[in-house]
């Protein structure tokens, strides 16, 4: 088995279980490997955490920049990361943000640097091109909402922040972006959502 299929696999489980219930002997067991073929990839449980984030985050962000590509204005690009990130969340473990925070905090820390420069970067530029595009407010003060998405996102990432238990992040992200982006909108971009929110149940 390749080294990042591996990991694919490996990050497969724990958003499937949770990190907290997964043991490196069940790791081996779901991976069909030993758990000695498995130590030969990773030193120990911290280090396969750690390793399978920063695999997720590059493949994420890889697969971010490959959408964006594809988008014609400002809307359409917010609007497919809404779903990429929106689609991650669905499939996540409840307790997996909690677990990494808790018990791999250098693996929640590759999280939060993700969020705090590549996010960062992605939303300010974004904001920049829907001012110049007509579709956000042309007053928008880019810097600052930029900031202020920023600790959105950092507020979602943090469990102990969760409403309730019976509201998943999904649904908690989902909120988050109707409110961001109806927040930005000029009148012209306003209109062009009716049609987004309509065409993809956003």
């Amino acid at each position: 088995m390749e080294e990042k299929e591996l990991f694919e696999k490996v990050t497969h489980l724990f958003m499937r279980y949770g990190i907290k219930s997964m043991t490196m002997d069940e790791v081996a067991r779901q991976l069909g490997i030993s758990k000695k073929t498995l130590y030969q990839y990773v030193d120990n449980k911290k280090d396969l955490v750690k390793k399978m984030m920063e695999l997720h985050i590059n493949c994420e962000q890889c697969s971010l920049e490959e959408t964006l590509k594809k988008c014609d204005n400002a809307i359409d690009e917010i609007m497919a990361m809404t779903k990429e990130v929106s689609s991650q969340m669905k499939e996540m473990h409840p307790s997996i943000l909690f677990d990494m925070r808790k018990y791999h905090p250098e693996a929640f820390q590759i999280l939060v640097n993700h969020k705090d420069k590549f996010v960062r970067k992605s939303i300010h530029t974004n904001l920049e091109n829907g001012v110049k595009e007509g579709f956000y407010r042309t007053n928008l003060n880019t810097e600052i909402v930029t900031e202020l998405y920023l600790s959105m996102m950092l507020s979602i990432m943090n469990p102990e922040n969760t409403p309730s238990k019976e509201i998943n992040l999904h649904e908690v992200h989902g909120e988050m972006m109707r409110y961001h982006i109806r927040g930005i909108a000029s009148s012209k971009g306003r209109e062009y959502l009716k049609q987004k929110f309509s065409q993809d149940n956003v």
